[in-house]
């Protein structure tokens, strides 16, 4: 409640009383107001809590994964992606398990480049009619072989079967790539040079393993022969 007026104020003419009574009254709202102000929750920062703040913004980060590196003698790490081994096999393996990794590794990219080849020629004779109508008919796919020449099919992998096999028994490990053709005289005499055919020969047959997983992939799902699919996209033209 606000203050009694003093007995002197009423002596005051009418309209200075009423202006004395207004400010009377909003000095007390003003009280009022400040009683249910909300406070401040946090002191002020000292020194020590400023110093503590900073430590923790400060904190060392973590040192970047390092990079693995390839293991002596094993070819094959270039730029811009360099040894790549994202699930960590060559760290965990062993020197005979790497060098197994690396055989399998050459040997399927072997046998994708004759696969590759294995689409391509197929299917441009089938496109010039080279062996008549029916072959790879209806649509002219070499994965239409397994439903027109399964004779014929099956032949090449039982002699695929066994040229693997004489070369597993006759070789050792460490050995399985070496496929019986430096006495022709293909092996470069420099060192550095043999070392350049080994990196082109595993780049062309990881980069065939590729290529005939989406030529499988894209005939299965068009239906179309991969010269097909070609010229309709426009890069080849017959």
């Amino acid at each position: 409640f606000p203050p009694p007026v003093p007995l002197c104020y009423l002596c005051l003419p009418k309209h200075l009383f009423l202006s004395t009574m207004k400010l009377a009254l909003l000095s007390v709202l003003a009280s009022t107001a400040a009683a249910f102000a909300p406070s401040q929750n946090g002191r002020a920062p000292t020194d020590l809590s400023a110093t503590r703040a900073v430590k923790k913004e400060a904190a060392p980060k973590k040192a970047p994964k390092a990079k693995a590196v390839a293991p002596d003698g094993l070819v094959g790490a270039l730029p811009p992606v360099g040894f790549f081994d994202p699930a960590g096999f060559a760290a965990k393996a062993s020197d005979a398990e790497l060098a197994r990794y690396r055989e399998v590794e050459i040997m399927h990219g072997r046998f994708a480049q004759m696969a590759f080849l294995g689409f391509v020629i197929p299917e441009k004779c089938a496109y010039d009619g080279a062996f008549g109508d029916d072959f790879l008919a209806p649509t002219g796919r070499a994965l239409e072989a397994f439903n027109t020449d399964p004779i014929w099919l099956a032949l090449t992998l039982g002699v695929l079967s066994c040229l693997e096999t004489v070369r597993l028994i006759e070789t050792e490990p460490g050995s399985r790539t070496d496929a019986k053709i430096e006495s022709i005289g293909w092996r470069p005499k420099s060192e550095a040079e043999f070392v350049n055919y080994q990196v082109r020969e595993l780049q062309n047959g990881r980069l065939a393993m590729l290529a005939v997983a989406g030529e499988i992939v894209q005939e299965l799902v068009n239906e179309k022969p991969l010269l097909v699919n070609l010229q309709d996209s426009g890069f080849v033209s017959f």
